[in-house]
């Protein structure tokens, strides 16, 4: 019955009109540097990293004056705001298209391929690569509000109480701070962990978060691993807060292993990320977090659940009431040539017609096919079709994209980074080909697309090579552009290894639809999926003819304190200049083998 009143709510939400996107209040802005005081005017300075899991609360009576002592200002209330915030919630709200426009929308989703702006936001975006700070701290601003929520259980000294609700708390940080580094490269990681409240901040670099971060991965998950040990009348009181503050793990599957399984796939992506850079540290870390324990089926993957919070994915918003975003003419073009039936499934044809600039006799009659738009584009003013065409370009599909869980980390990702590393001669506990498979598989498990997908499977593996296609812009030919996507699906053992990784990467990149910062950090550190390049480069001016965007710069830097400690500790943390074009740390210019 739950089920069926949240998909009401779905429902009805979607038909309610919005006439803008964009309020003064969602910029992040100044909110980069401060600190949240959440529910007390106290700020705790404890020891964050520390988990003593072998030494919790020693009797019962201990156990419920800590968690008196904390639920007087709501401490452990701050897991679900923080759990929201990682997927487009803010200030303790479910998931909305606000937040999430800022988070993914106007920026990595255009860089990833996946997306593409259809208009100008009031000159603030004219282009994809367009430089607008505020729009650069969009990641940023959700990570604060991660952090402000998280940082100060961490520092609660009654935390340590209960180490297993510190463990979760400081899983959060740790994922949020791995999708932070990957997007901006340094910042004050280590400072915001320790809750420091005013600047000076130093900012650390990619190395040293990367490296913090698996250490502490690997502490969650000892912790976790004793959990066992403690004494049963602890252990209930553990899953009772479990009940109501862990809301990324699936409801029918509550599990405290799931926190282990997830801390373990994070570690493994991180392997993956550093290949380049420090393949023989990359092996230990995968195969560490293999042999311990990843997610390992599509019941114990992390996930924010629109059919359990009754909230409608935030792309269908954006998408088809703002108008604010569009199908990206690269991800048109994978999916066509290897024909794959989701594209169908996840956007419409064009809305409305599209005239050719050359000859108003020529058109793609209105509802003709789905067609996305070139990345880098100059585009035009407007959210509607009459002051702007291209909005008639294909939007997601409204209803079938409302119910698509919001993942934090999706059990195909798990299968596609074991194949990869099984490719690299890693022991993954399987095969390249077993992995890859499977994680094509089970890519939409649990998701409406399923039951179409199940019956069309088989066919869709089987293709040896690619359908030839090319783009066409029903608006300007001189964006048409043969598909660049010329490998097939069917596994085939007897091609290169670089081949194979494209092909791995690639099934990922759709598996993993929509979450952009997976597919933007694969697209820089392996060249794959082959996206169009984009047309019009109006970034910063770093980045090399024929390359893509590498990072975004720092944000907040028009403030003075900002800007004083990204020149202090930003810069020589990064190693290069803040610019669209400096390489990451784990973003090194060799091949892939």
């Amino acid at each position: 019955m739950k089920r069926k009143i949240n998909l009401i709510l779905i429902s009805s939400a979607l038909t309610l009109g919005l006439s803008s996107c964009l309020f003064q209040d969602d910029l992040p802005g100044s909110e980069l540097t401060s600190s949240s005081k959440e529910g007390s005017s106290v700020v705790y300075v404890g020891k964050a990293d520390t988990i003593n899991y072998k030494h919790p609360a020693k009797t019962q009576a201990g156990l419920q004056s800590a968690l008196a002592e904390m639920e007087k200002i709501a401490l452990l209330g701050q897991l679900n705001t923080a759990q929201f915030a990682m997927r487009g919630g803010k200030d303790g709200n479910i998931p909305g298209p606000h937040q999430y426009q800022f988070q993914f929308s106007l920026e990595i989703d255009n860089y990833a391929g996946y997306m593409c702006l259809p208009q100008r936001f009031g000159g603030r975006m004219p282009s994809t690569y367009y430089n607008f700070d505020n729009f650069n701290g969009g990641a940023a601003g959700s990570f604060i509000s991660i952090k402000n929520s998280i940082v100060p259980i961490l520092n609660h000294p009654q935390i340590d109480s209960i180490p297993e609700i510190k463990a979760f708390a400081l899983l959060i940080y740790s994922y949020s701070s791995q999708e932070m580094t990957d997007i901006y490269g340094p910042f004050p990681y280590a400072d915001y962990k320790a809750n420091k409240q005013t600047a000076p901040f130093t900012y650390n670099s990619v190395e040293s978060i990367y490296k913090t971060i698996v250490n502490n991965l690997d502490t969650i998950v000892a912790c976790i691993d004793h959990f066992e040990s403690q004494p049963s009348w602890y252990q209930e009181a553990v899953k009772g807060i479990l009940q109501t503050n862990d809301l990324i793990t699936s409801f029918e599957n509550r599990d405290i292993k799931n926190w282990k399984k997830l801390a373990n796939s994070l570690k493994l992506r991180m392997a993956m990320h550093i290949v380049k850079i420090d393949s023989k540290l990359a092996k230990k870390w995968a195969e560490e977090a293999v042999q311990s324990g990843v997610i390992d089926s599509n019941e114990a993957q992390a996930k924010l659940d629109p059919l359990t919070f009754g909230f409608s994915h935030p792309l269908a918003t954006i998408s088809n009431i703002w108008n604010d975003t569009r199908l990206n003419a690269s991800l048109e073009s994978i999916m066509k040539s290897l024909n794959h039936p989701y594209l169908a499934f996840i956007f419409d044809k064009n809305t409305d017609r599209i005239y050719n600039k050359n000859d108003d006799n020529k058109f793609l009659e209105k509802e003709s096919k789905i067609v996305g738009l070139r990345s880098g584009i100059l585009m035009l003013e407007g959210q509607n079709y009459e002051a702007n065409f291209r909005v008639a370009y294909s939007r997601v599909n409204e209803l079938n994209i409302s119910t698509t869980p919001l993942y934090i980390m999706k059990y195909a990702e798990v299968l596609f980074l074991r194949a990869e590393g099984a490719l690299r001669g890693w022991n993954m506990g399987g095969s390249a080909q077993s992995f890859y498979e499977q994680g094509i598989k089970d890519a939409f498990v649990g998701e409406a697309f399923n039951d179409i997908y199940q019956n069309v499977q088989q066919q869709y593996m089987a293709q040896d090579k690619a359908t030839d296609f090319t783009y066409e812009d029903p608006w300007n030919p001189r964006y048409n552009r043969p598909s660049l996507t010329k490998i097939g699906v069917k596994w085939n053992e007897g091609e290169d290894k670089e081949t194979k990784l494209e092909k791995i990467i690639t099934q990922k990149y759709i598996a993993n639809f929509p979450y952009s910062f997976e597919a933007w950090t694969d697209l820089r550190r392996t060249g794959y999926p082959k996206i169009f390049p984009v047309l019009r480069d109006e970034g910063d001016g770093s980045i090399a003819a024929g390359d893509i965007i590498r990072r975004i710069p720092f944000p907040g830097t028009g403030q003075p304190s900002v800007q004083a400690d990204v020149d202090k500790t930003g810069i020589p943390a990064l190693g290069g200049p803040d610019k669209q074009g400096t390489r990451l740390w784990w973003d090194a210019a060799v091949g892939n083998f």
